[in-house]
């Protein structure tokens, strides 16, 4: 298929979370069901674009901008487990790579339970590395999935690493993509994510990627329960969504320190202090 290319060059980063025909009721907005996820990686291997982990787009914008014009990353958030059971072999099947991002609290432990409540069953730590033999890329996605943007810069920086060391000491080898959770950082939270030792983090933004785009808080188009075939199509033509900015929109600011206020509410009544199991 040939696209004309626009003179700055737009890459969709689609967002998914849980792919499932019986979702829990919390997440169902944001599930896609196991036919209309089929039908859009068909249209991904239609599009002609070249299918990347996040790792390996970051690393191409490094090398040589021009080789990502015709790319499509594909991740997903939080770590359920049907990313492994349900969008795994539907990936597979099509030979497209894609990055989970793991909330590692979420992820279930040898009593199969996990350290916080949870949206739906989420994957085992057990069965992470079926999810990299799958050919799928795993990110870190914070311990607890809370905003880092409004905690502390103790307990922000806690959430960071404790999840990247958690899930290296489960696979063996170094995690180098984070993703925001909620999508939410600041200055403070991208830098932190840099100097904890990451190469790449995501955030939503819901905006095209561009080869200029910030490596620590790369756009995504996120994928809901509500998103048509027709406007991932278009997404995937490079139409139907913004190119990301550089610069934080004014209300995005605004909405962050209103959060913030409510967040110093609920410090003054809890304490962070994360216990790690000897298991994991």
């Amino acid at each position: 298929m040939n696209r004309p290319r626009p003179s700055r060059p737009r890459i969709p980063l689609l967002g998914y979370h849980s792919v499932s025909d019986s979702p829990e009721s919390a997440i169902a907005p944001f599930t896609v069901g196991s036919d209309e996820m089929a039908r859009q990686l068909d249209l991904v291997v239609a599009s002609g674009r070249r299918a990347v982990t996040v790792s390996e787009y970051v690393e191409l914008l490094d090398r040589d901008p021009s080789h990502v014009h015709d790319t499509v990353v594909i991740t997903f958030d939080d770590g359920f487990e049907d990313n492994l059971t349900v969008a795994g072999p539907l990936l597979a099947e099509r030979q497209l790579p894609a990055t989970v991002y793991a909330t590692t609290g979420f992820l279930r432990g040898p009593t199969g339970a996990s350290a916080f409540p949870t949206l739906g069953r989420m994957i085992a730590w057990h069965d992470l590395g079926g999810l990299e033999a799958a050919g799928i890329e795993i990110g870190a996605h914070g311990h607890s999935h809370r905003p880092l943007d409004v905690l502390t810069h103790a307990e922000a920086h806690e959430e960071i690493t404790l999840s990247k060391q958690l899930l290296e000491r489960s696979l063996g080898h170094r995690v180098s993509s984070f993703a925001y959770p909620h999508g939410y950082a600041n200055r403070w939270t991208r830098d932190e994510v840099r100097r904890c030792g990451f190469r790449s983090a995501c955030g939503v933004r819901n905006a095209f990627s561009h080869p200029r785009d910030d490596r620590w808080l790369l756009a995504r188009l996120t994928v809901t329960a509500t998103t048509p075939t027709s406007q991932v199509r278009s997404w995937l033509d490079g139409s139907g969504a913004p190119t990301a900015s550089r610069h934080e929109a004014l209300r995005t600011t605004a909405w962050r320190e209103a959060r913030r206020a409510r967040a110093a509410g609920r410090r003054a009544r809890v304490t962070m202090g994360f216990r790690v199991p000897a298991a994991w």
